[in-house]
């Protein structure tokens, strides 16, 4: 099962990568439509480089005080309240921006209403394959909120392989 998962990891970097700008751009503009889902706050995501970019869906959602994201710490995701996308986030593990606990207010599991999940390749059946260091199947086991996972409409199959510890989520939203 790992050598077909990896497989899979593979096959859709490279086609997230191959995706042309214009393409990911009419994504960008799609996925603003997030923000207008009745929810108290999101568990966003800042993206990784071939990633379906949400900087400016995580832009609007801190001018409205619905913004969280997660900060790798100690091999799990602490969540963290965003006010100010360019004071509160610094360089983090694997390159990308995470919240500064210095400018952040920690954020309960409990309390949030939508987490928005990163993957590679989603099924119909709302399963994901992530990048394999099990930090969302971690988090979405013990929470509550709806989840929603995000990317390129190129990112579905119709079956994704899983394991007893992968976790199903309620939604996928590919654009």
């Amino acid at each position: 099962m790992t050598e077909l998962k990896n497989d899979l990891r593979k096959k859709f970097i490279k086609i997230r990568q191959s995706l042309p700008i214009n393409r990911k751009i009419r994504a960008e503009k799609q996925l603003l439509k997030i923000s207008k889902y009745n929810f108290k706050n999101f568990l966003s995501f800042s993206s990784k480089k071939s990633e379906i970019n949400l900087y400016f869906l995580n832009k609007k959602l801190s001018l409205s005080g619905k913004l969280l994201l997660p900060k790798v710490v100690d091999n799990s995701l602490k969540i963290y309240k965003i006010n100010n996308l360019q004071k509160d986030l610094m360089k983090g593990e694997f390159d990308i921006l995470e919240p500064n606990p210095i400018f952040c207010e920690e954020f309960s599991l409990e309390k949030i209403d939508c987490i928005l999940v990163p993957g590679l390749v989603f099924d119909k059946n709302n399963n994901r394959l992530g990048y394999g260091k099990g930090f969302y199947d971690r988090l979405l086991k013990d929470s509550k909120a709806t989840t929603i996972g995000i990317g390129y409409l190129e990112q579905f199959v119709d079956i994704v392989p899983s394991d007893p510890h992968d976790i199903t989520l309620n939604h996928v939203l590919l654009f």
